[in-house]
């Protein structure tokens, strides 16, 4: 079983994701959070395997929580998610 974490803050993005986890056999939606310090807060709590982590979000942004973990939780797959795109 894979345990997942999904770290959004756009409440459709999130509901859309967490549709698709609960989709594939073998994953396990553990929580969904809209920020960097309640993910960090899970991570600490829970056994996650992967995080589905968007770039921009309030507090604490995917970034910078993807530089904690990989200091604190090296072994946690990451995928980042962004809705963001650079214009000209």
């Amino acid at each position: 079983m894979v345990d997942v974490l999904i770290v959004e803050d756009d409440p459709m993005v999130a509901e859309l994701n967490k549709k698709y986890v609960q989709m594939v056999p073998g994953f396990n939606l553990v929580a969904n959070v809209s920020n960097g310090e309640q993910a960090l807060h899970c991570i600490h709590d829970n056994h996650i395997d992967l995080i589905l982590l968007d770039v921009f979000m309030p507090k604490l942004n995917g970034l910078e929580l993807l530089q904690h973990i990989r200091i604190s939780y090296p072994k946690i797959d990451i995928i980042m998610v962004t809705a963001a795109c650079k214009t000209n």
